[in-house]
């Protein structure tokens, strides 16, 4: 079965030369696409080379506990956590590249004050998302505590390398990915769907939600950790009533819409 290709209304270009034009794109794409693919495989061959640092600084929080020893319980296992930090670490380390690639794709396609925009909204999501995974990693040790507070006294902690590394890898991904509220919330506030004057009405109730999806999202689910992601979402969300208030349409009497 064949299906027709639809083209905008309002375009008077001859059918060849519309199909040609996406013929291009469609070639551009998976150039593009093969490129990232390459990114991602050269970034997980890099950390593989620094894997061995970045076990330790994985394992740091729980590594020198008395109380607590890895163990595997299969032969295999320490290829995978090898292969598993290798993964997502060259992951990581490829999002710039990445996103280079998707930013030249869709620059032809923007507007000016666009480009503007995502310039300015680009590299602030990168060094939110940095932020989060800070954060998320300065507090881990403490969530790592607070748990082991509940090992009865005499006793040793059999740990499982495998689920700490899942464990450590979600806290840092909620904690990145949650540290992008200020983008989130920009792009509602151009398109209209909040504004900076009910943000500063209800930013108190706001603040209640923030703080009960800390303790719904929090891996650790530990008291500290909950408060330690609550409490700069709450401050972001204050800072992008500001940022909002930039890119937010306005009426004609020059206030918000």
């Amino acid at each position: 079965m064949v299906f027709p290709i639809r083209f905008p209304a309002g375009d008077d270009r001859p059918p060849d030369e519309r199909v040609a034009e996406l013929t291009e794109h469609l070639a551009e794409l998976r150039i593009r696409i093969v490129r990232s693919c390459i990114y991602l495989g050269i970034g997980m061959v890099a950390v593989y080379f620094f894997v061995n640092p970045l076990e330790a600084a994985i394992m740091h929080p729980i590594l020198h506990n008395s109380r607590v020893t890895f163990a595997y319980r299969q032969f295999t296992e320490p290829f995978l956590l090898i292969l598993q930090i290798s993964v997502v670490g060259g992951l990581i380390a490829a999002i710039p590249f990445v996103l280079g690639e998707l930013w030249g794709f869709i620059r032809p396609a923007l507007t000016q004050s666009e480009r503007k925009a995502v310039s300015f909204v680009g590299p602030m999501s990168v060094v939110l998302f940095i932020l989060g995974l800070t954060v998320a990693y300065l507090i881990m040790p403490m969530a790592v505590r607070w748990f082991l507070t509940f090992l009865p006294p005499g006793t040793m902690l059999m740990q499982d390398p495998l689920n700490f590394v899942v464990f450590v890898i979600k806290l840092l991904l909620v904690f990145g990915l949650l540290f992008e509220l200020p983008v989130l919330l920009m792009f509602f506030g151009k398109i209209g769907i909040i504004n900076s004057r009910l943000m500063k009405k209800y930013w108190r109730q706001c603040a209640v939600g923030l703080f009960t999806v800390a303790m719904v999202v929090a891996p650790s689910n530990d008291p500290g950790t909950m408060l330690a992601l609550a409490v700069p979402l709450t401050i972001l969300f204050l800072g992008s009533i500001w940022l909002v208030q930039l890119v937010e349409p306005k009426n004609d009497s020059g206030g918000s819409a």
